[in-house]
């Protein structure tokens, strides 16, 4: 005859715990996938890789035709939508915690003229970007969404507000051309010398 001991109780509530961990996991990692219940929190904690995928679904769920770049020679664009006017964006996606620096700029535009874009529109989850950042973003056309609109991206999409969401993203932050673009110092010549640094022409 079967008798119930301590071992099996032992074995059982170890299955039991098992089991219980096992589900909370599952439902953990599904939130995490489920762009629906993705947070700003979670946003912080992604990858790179898995940021773009992100934006990627968020994208094609509110509305926009949306492609996918290679993840490795991307030539500075992460992914690609058509937006109400029919143009075509590129976009970079850059999680961040600190400043959005310049290079980010730098590669966007470029990655404009690579795919023959007519916008280009840097997406981060940082708060803000240095002025060279800045400047060079108003004198190329780079529009940015910062993390104050994507998170109203999110909320709006988890209301199932898909117009509004588009709206937000129709409408990204675009800094003005600054005036002065760049200093600019002529090259030093006087009577027959030029000089640069230390070279310098005789004629």
């Amino acid at each position: 005859m079967f008798e119930f001991n301590s071992s099996w109780a032992l074995i059982i509530g170890l299955l039991f715990v098992g089991g219980l961990l096992w589900l909370i996991l599952r439902l953990k990692k599904r939130k995490r996938y489920d762009v629906a219940k993705i947070t700003m929190g979670d946003i912080d904690l992604m990858s790179g890789h898995d940021f773009e995928d992100y934006l990627l679904v968020l994208f094609t769920a509110i509305g926009y035709e949306t492609f996918i770049t290679k993840k490795s020679r991307d030539y500075g664009a992460d992914l690609v939508f058509m937006n109400e006017q029919e143009q075509k964006v590129i976009v970079q996606a850059k999680r961040y915690q600190a400043k959005l620096g310049l290079t980010s700029v730098q590669e966007i535009h470029a990655a404009k003229s690579f795919y023959q874009a007519d916008a280009a529109l840097v997406i981060t989850s940082a708060e803000d970007v240095t002025d060279s950042c800045w400047n060079l973003a108003g004198a190329t056309n780079v529009s940015f969404l910062m993390r104050e609109e994507l998170e109203e991206l999110i909320k709006l999409c988890k209301q199932g507000k898909m117009e509004k969401a588009r709206s937000i993203v129709e409408e990204p932050v675009r800094p003005e051309s600054p005036s002065n673009q760049g200093s600019l110092e002529p090259v030093k010549h006087s009577r027959n010398r030029i000089v640069a640094g230390e070279y310098f022409f005789k004629g």
